[in-house]
């Protein structure tokens, strides 16, 4: 009984000793995630293509690379290092020039989606988000390069990413008239006046901008006189507005009715957009005089025939 006791004494405290060398992997994995200590990691913020350029109105957008992973891996153990499930929460700052919209999105395709942090744990693979930018437009801001800064920030490790939006020049340019009305009313061989106002809405200036016009089909159609006044507008700045006065003048021998020219804008620089058109309708009228003229001959007309009438009559 002595020996057996002995026996089952001595498998007991070596099956205690050998305990703690039987753990699992899942078992280490546990501790790992539940403990407090965290292992040295880094965080590495990347980008293929740091630099876009477009026109003010454009959607910058920059596809960048996170890749947070342990420092100290065992490289025998690869991916079987249960640290590698070590996580971390990074959260980003942006900082970009006044008045631009800039934010970080999971993907190009859920924009509508603004993220302040995200979760990665140390696997050592990349993980991919969007850096978006837009600039104030409406401002007619200046070509130029307008940089961008990412920080991603955790309690431990920290990466910068410098990105840069390169604004092209935007030439565009609205017209219309000052009354805003498209018509006007004249009479064979005088002119109808129209005062032509145009603004440079693009983000550079217009070295020239010059007004061509398209006459009117039908009768007398090379007799048509449209004269400009001045010829060319010439380093039209953005938002500055101009006036161009427009004469057009019908053939002494047109025939009244609405007649149309086409005033057809051009830019030095082209314009970035289409060029602007404006069609304005010429009303020709009959002129006073041969009124009173038509007036006098149907009264004239009208008395001879009653003078007829009443001579015959008398016979």
């Amino acid at each position: 009984m002595r020996k057996s006791g002995l026996v089952i004494m001595l498998a007991t405290v070596l099956l205690g000793g050998l305990a703690p060398l039987f753990v699992t992997v899942d078992e280490v994995g546990a501790d790992e995630l539940t403990g407090t200590e965290m292992r040295p990691d880094r965080i590495t913020v990347s980008c293929q293509y740091p630099s876009a350029s477009g026109a003010a109105d454009t959607q910058f957008m920059f596809d960048v690379s996170l890749m947070y992973q342990l420092t100290d891996l065992d490289p025998l153990m690869g991916e079987y290092d249960t640290g590698r499930l070590q996580s971390r929460t990074f959260t980003f700052e942006l900082t970009a020039p006044e008045g631009w919209d800039v934010f970080v999105a999971e993907s190009s395709w859920k924009l509508d989606q603004r993220i302040k942090a995200m979760s990665l744990r140390a696997l050592g693979v990349p993980t991919n988000i969007v850096v978006v930018a837009s600039a104030p437009w409406w401002e007619n801001i200046q070509p130029g390069e307008y940089p961008i800064t990412l920080k991603v920030i955790s309690d431990s490790t920290t990466d910068t990413l410098n990105l840069k939006a390169v604004v092209s020049a935007w030439y565009g340019i609205d017209a219309t008239t000052a009354d805003q009305r498209l018509n006007a009313k004249t009479t064979a061989g005088n002119p109808a006046e129209v005062s032509l106002k145009v603004v440079n809405t693009g983000s550079a200036v217009l070295d020239k901008v010059s007004v061509s016009s398209s006459r009117p089909a039908g009768i007398a159609n090379e007799q048509w006189i449209v004269r400009f006044e001045p010829n060319a507008v010439k380093g039209l700045a953005p938002g500055e507005e101009q006036q161009v006065k427009v004469s057009i003048t019908p053939p002494d021998s047109a025939i009244s009715g609405d007649y149309y020219v086409t005033l057809t804008l051009d830019t030095e620089p082209a314009l970035s957009d289409i060029e602007p058109a404006l069609e304005v309708r010429v009303s020709v009228v009959t002129r006073t005089q041969w009124i009173v003229v038509g007036v006098a001959i149907v009264i004239l007309s009208f008395g001879a025939l009653m003078y007829a009438f009443y001579v015959l009559r008398q016979r």
